[in-house]
């Protein structure tokens, strides 16, 4: 239960790759921790996933087993563009490998990926879709839709895919002018529909990753739920709730609600004043 979103937009810097998620896994039950964006061993690439995870979390662990183990592959020494034909033919021979099933219909893949990356060779970032085709049974790769020379490619559970998909285009449809971009179009509509509750399907905090031109990915973290003020909203990445002293990489955190990112402070100074305000609060009320 699923639903992610990718589209490329124009900075006043460049341009640049999104890929969003929820963060909801289920069967028999819901749980709202599970990450859906994955790098997969190179630096210029990004898989998503919406489907069984019986499926989707032993595939995209053979394509990162794979990418990492072929220094041409992992270094980016093969194009994005050639790299992305070659894990197509090895998830499609890893279908072979599958035995045992239960039932004939779990020898079917029910699963569908977003596969995104910048490819040095164009020039341009590549937005796909990778497919199962039932007949041929082999997965098949899928362009993304062009909006007005942008890219954007929607998966998972059917309910949020129309949801989001009809309301992209419906903005589009009243935007009057002809060079409508979706900017942040699919960020503001993506977090419509998951903090509306409307789907059971999806929810969770939202997970954020971006490519760059340069061909470098990052994982971004959100303020997460938007329902509480800005001070008590904790910050969450790829799903899950970061700890009282972790901290990220890079100081951008993403507010959904406002669809823009602020600057946090991780440094050992702060984490060291957090740290000392929380015992002399406990201190002084041990005292009373």
């Amino acid at each position: 239960m699923t639903l992610v979103v990718s589209w490329t937009r124009k900075t006043n810097t460049g341009r640049e790759l999104w890929v969003m998620s929820d963060s909801r896994l289920s069967g028999g039950k819901c749980w709202d921790y599970g990450p859906k964006v994955f790098g997969i061993g190179r630096s210029d690439a990004v898989m998503a996933f919406a489907g069984d995870t019986a499926w989707t979390y032993p595939l995209i662990a053979q394509v990162t087993s794979y990418v990492e183990s072929f220094v041409n592959l992992r270094e980016r020494a093969i194009d994005f563009i050639d790299a992305q034909e070659k894990i197509i033919q090895m998830l499609n021979k890893s279908l072979h490998f599958v035995s045992d099933a239960a039932c004939a219909s779990e020898e079917v893949p029910e699963c569908t990926f977003i596969f995104a990356g910048y490819s040095a060779k164009k020039q341009c970032f590549i937005l796909n879709k990778i497919i199962f085709h039932p007949k041929l049974k082999k997965f098949e790769i899928r362009r993304g839709k062009k909006v007005n020379d942008e890219l954007l490619a929607v998966i998972g559970d059917q309910g949020p895919v129309s949801e989001i998909s009809s309301r992209i285009s419906q903005i589009e449809k009243n935007h009057t002018d002809t060079d409508f971009k979706l900017g942040m179009v699919p960020s503001e509509v993506f977090f419509d529909i998951l903090s509306s509750g409307q789907f059971r399907e999806i929810g969770g905090a939202p997970q954020l990753t971006k490519i760059y031109q340069n061909m470098n990915q990052k994982h971004f973290g959100v303020y997460w739920p938007p329902e509480l003020p800005n001070e008590e909203q904790k910050i969450y990445l790829r799903g899950r709730e970061l700890g009282k002293y972790e901290v990220l990489d890079h100081p951008w955190v993403f507010a959904p609600s406002e669809g823009r990112f602020y600057w946090h402070d991780f440094s050992p100074d702060e984490m060291r004043a957090k740290s000392n305000a929380e015992k002399e609060l406990v201190s002084l009320q041990s005292r009373k």
